[in-house]
């Protein structure tokens, strides 16, 4: 729909051979013609049906004058005739439509609005604005729109910028005369030139006095000034402004912008109030100066923190100087005449539409209801009047102390934490939000927003908030680095369904208020979050499989981020972006845990005997190629061939390898034998290879030395300093040596960070780590975190870089999602300490060791407090409630031993040597 589809279907020209204005002639006496009505007796001092309004001004106050005097007459059976003169053609582009203003209709006006059945088009909607960033040198903070049952939207009172780079700008101003033509006004395309309060009222139309009932003055600031005789009118003080109209493309815009007005509060500048709002591909610019020469457009724009708002690239599509009201206008109304909108009162600095709105809704109701003498609107319409005026007074105190106060680091940032503090709980008062909307859209009275800051409770905790803020700024004297707080519409991406990406999401979501507008979302390929200490578990049948697996999208507050479930291509930390298969993803902060993989750099391809545990089909491989090594050994005869087969290599004693290794025991050695009779005891062999001196290097040394004897007297060979150095289908060489024939080797001893990190241009370790610094954010990327398995950090007692563990993924996760919230909210970022956990390992079905401080415990007892703490970790009441079924069944009934016939993906026969050729 062209720009020109929403303005005035009828425009009726006021010449020497129109009606319109014929009829308006006074009568020269019997013999006038008979198409030519009488105006009202001067003695008539009501709206009738042969009343006769001409309204100077087809704006918004002039329109809804003209639809409410109607309504009510309509009440009366009454019907008046009613005419709008109105010159500006709202669909020319530039100043010759346009009405110089930022273009903001609030929540309140919308719903005034739909009182009269009005809803503007999504023509005439340029953006729907969501949330106000206010910018500071010191700040930034971002307000949610408290008038949740309206928006507040921007559009363009006349026909957009002049330079109009092919985009049809649908009018407001156009729409809402069109829709009074719709309704029966009438409207004649020629200014009012004067008005008569004489003997009798009348209008100077096209030079020609033109008499009538009732003259409303309903011209705005923008218009050229109507004179009045017969009374002492005395307009409406004004300001000037500058407005410019910034042509970037929507794209641009929406990126920049976002759906959200801005603001910019900038000492010693002279400027009540600055702001940057999107319309479409345009951006709306409006500079309210206090001194002279007011500040320009140019100037304006050239301040750092609104360039880093804009755009990069733009062109200046319009502008103009346009003027404010900032007073109120003196002898407004008289018999037979009334001022409304900017002719008379005017919201300070915002929302001059409702105003206006009020104005000529309590104007009109006074000439139908109560009459149009002096007295009448003296009684009826200056109470509102003056209400108006009075809010103004509030307004002035508000303003004038905002702008002395905004100079003060301290105050603002006080101000800015009290709104961003209501911003989180939105469940109690919110006066400071209040203020600040209201202040930017003129939403609601001043006055009640003044009683709200001064009552007591506001004051005490502006109070205490400042005098924390000061000693914030002492204790970091000398910072002074921006600080942002809390800003609406962020995006959090969070990579990997780990232990770092799932417990980000479970502290960050949760923590988020819904008024917070932040979108977050968790990306990765599988759908559900793994708890892998019990991994091994599964992979010896003690805990079914799908137990240790919680669904994503199963989370009770799921309805709060959205999950992503495809394959992550690349991380561009350039572009903030994240390539994906599902297609191409943007950040503001963005979360890498996408966990490790195993290190088996050493040996190439893996054969069929070579298995891995980490992902939960591992495990799965793992528990089938046991029991179908245990079924071809039953029915062996040969003994070297049992013996070959039943031999179990390990490589790998960290706290995995341990735990594998005597689960592994338990299952072999004492669930096994018990079913498969043919089988040897005495041919089952397990072997245990660690490249390092010790087993569990990081273990308390006693610990150590227990775990050590308690697996050489369950019968585990374990192999210090040694390696594997070849595999064959038939067994693997060790130390390039000796020839271990064995049917299965489970390789736990070392883990490589995921490749998607392998491919990130930052800083890393040896090992591939990404280096960060003590918030585990990535010194180069500002918003980006690294959690988990790829974070490279050191522990503070050896110098070295911490083991990864489930419980340092855990407590990492949580402080990055604290991290953001603090970023999010202007607090203070914590540093992640590392702690070190308690050692704590299971040796089986029924002991475990336990070392934390000076408390060492071995047995059961530690074998009990594992399996709490797991409970505790373990997500989701049903899988907490299987796993220990489970436990107490293979307790009871032994592990499960069913073979479910899974097949190893991708694993060949040909990839490994039928037999050692060394031998």
């Amino acid at each position: 729909m062209s720009r020109r589809d929403l303005g005035p279907k009828i425009l009726v020209h006021a010449d020497t051979h129109s009606e319109e204005v014929a009829r308006w002639e006074p009568m020269a006496g019997p013999g006038c013609p008979s198409r030519v009505c009488p105006v009202q007796s001067l003695d008539i001092m009501k709206i009738e049906t042969s009343s006769r309004v001409a309204i100077a001004g087809g704006g918004p106050a002039g329109i809804i004058f003209a639809l409410y005097l109607q309504r009510y007459a309509l009440q009366q059976e009454l019907y008046p005739q009613i005419t709008i003169y109105q010159p500006r053609d709202f669909a020319e582009g530039g100043p010759k439509g346009c009405k110089g203003c930022a273009g903001i209709l609030s929540g309140s006006l919308l719903g005034h609005l739909e009182d009269l059945g009005l809803t503007p088009p999504e023509e005439v909607v340029q953006n729907r604005l969501t949330t106000y960033t206010i910018h500071s040198p010191h700040t930034s903070i971002s307000i949610t729109n408290t008038e949740h049952e309206h928006d507040v939207v921007s559009i363009y009172r006349g026909g957009g910028p002049r330079l109009s780079h092919g985009n049809n700008v649908a009018s407001f101003d156009g729409w809402l005369l069109a829709q009074a033509q719709d309704r029966g006004i009438t409207v004649v395309n020629q200014p009012v030139e004067g008005i008569d309060l004489g003997f009798r009222p009348g209008v100077a139309v096209a030079g020609r006095r033109l008499e009538c009932d009732l003259v409303v003055l309903a011209t705005g600031v923008a218009s050229r000034p109507v004179p009045v005789t017969g009374i002492d009118y005395v307009p409406p003080r004004t300001r000037t402004m500058a407005v410019g109209e910034l042509y970037a493309g929507v794209d641009q815009v929406e990126s920049r912008l976002g759906n959200a007005a801005h603001g910019f509060l900038i000492p010693r500048l002279g400027v009540v109030f600055g702001g940057l709002v999107p319309k479409g591909p345009f951006i709306t610019v409006t500079v309210l100066s206090l001194g002279r020469p007011p500040v320009t457009i140019e100037d304006f724009l050239s301040y750092d923190i609104v360039r880093q708002v804009l755009p990069d690239e733009y062109e200046r599509a319009c502008g103009c100087r346009p003027r404010a009201v900032v007073g109120s206008a003196r002898n407004y109304y008289a018999d037979r005449f009334v001022a409304i909108g900017d002719a008379s009162v005017s919201k300070l600095y915002q929302d001059g539409l409702t105003s206006a709105f009020l104005t000529a809704r309590q104007a009109a109701y006074t000439a139908v209801h109560h009459g149009i003498r002096r007295r009448d609107f003296a009684d009826h319409y200056r109470p509102v009047f003056r209400q108006v005026e009075s809010d103004n007074r509030w307004g002035q105190l508000l303003f004038s102390t905002n702008h002395r106060a905004k100079a003060s680091r301290t105050f603002l940032l006080t101000q800015y934490r009290l709104t961003s503090n209501e911003q989180t709980n939105t469940r109690g008062p919110q006066p400071f939000t209040r203020a600040a909307w209201g202040m930017l859209t003129g939403s609601y009275p001043y006055k009640d927003l003044m009683r709200a800051l001064i009552r007591p409770a506001s004051v005490g905790r502006f109070i205490k908030e400042l005098l924390l803020e000061s000693v914030r700024m002492n204790i970091s004297r000398g910072d002074g680095s921006h600080r942002r707080l809390y800003v609406g519409g962020r995006k959090v991406l969070i990579l990997g369904s780990g232990f770092g990406g799932t417990y980000t999401l479970r502290s960050l979501v949760p923590a988020l208020n819904r008024n917070e507008n932040v979108e977050t979302v968790l990306v990765s390929d599988e759908n559900y979050f793994l708890f892998t200490p019990l991994l091994h578990e599964v992979a010896l049948g003690r805990i079914a499989t799908r137990n240790i697996a919680f669904p994503i999208r199963s989370l009770h507050w799921r309805d709060r981020f959205r999950f992503l479930h495809t394959t992550i291509h690349k991380i561009d930390l350039d572009a903030r972006q994240v390539i994906t298969q599902a297609g191409v993803l943007d950040y503001d902060y963005l979360v890498i845990a996408p966990g490790s993989t195993t290190r088996m750099t050493a040996l190439g391809d893996r054969g069929e005997i070579v298995f891995t545990l980490k992902t939960l089909n591992d495990a799965r491989l793992i528990r089938d190629h046991i029991i179908r090594i245990f079924e071809q050994a039953n029915a062996e005869i040969c003994p070297d061939r049992q013996k070959q087969l039943l031999t179990f290599v390990v490589t790998g004693a960290g706290y995995t390898g341990i735990q594998v290794v005597t689960g592994l025991r338990d299952l072999v050695c004492s669930s096994l034998p018990k079913i498969y009779r043919n089988v040897d005891r005495n041919s089952i062999r397990i072997v245990l290879v660690e490249a390092g001196s010790r087993i569990v290097a990081e273990m308390h040394y006693k610990l150590g030395a227990y775990v050590m004897d308690y697996l050489t007297d369950t019968g585990i060979e374990v192999r210090l300093q040694s390696r594997i150095t070849r595999i064959w289908k038939t067994g693997v060489e060790v130390d390039n040596s000796e020839y271990i024939p064995a049917g299965t080797v489970i390789w736990v001893s070392g883990v490589a960070v995921s490749p998607l990190v392998v491919g990130l241009d930052v800083a890393k370790d040896s090992m591939g780590r990404v280096m960060v610094n003590e918030h585990l954010e990535v010194p180069d990327a500002p918003g980006v975190y690294v959690a988990g398995d790829c974070a490279h950090i050191h522990n503070p007692e050896s110098s070295r870089p911490i083991t990864p563990t489930a419980h340092t993924a855990v407590r990492q996760a949580r402080i990055v999602a604290g991290n953001i919230l603090a970023d999010i909210r202007g607090m203070n970022k914590k540093p992640y300490r590392y702690t070190r956990p308690p050692d704590l390992v299971s040796l089986g079905t029924y002991e475990a060791v336990f070392h934390w401080r000076f408390l060492r415990l071995y047995g059961m007892l530690p074998r009990l407090i594992l399996m709490v703490i797991y409970l505790f970790l373990i997500t989701g009441t049903p899988n907490r409630i299987r796993i220990v079924i489970d436990w107490l069944l293979s307790l009871s009934f032994g592990r499960d031993t069913a073979f479910l016939g899974q097949k190893q993906a991708g694993k060949e026969e040909g990839h490994m040597l039928e037999s050692p050729d060394i031998y």
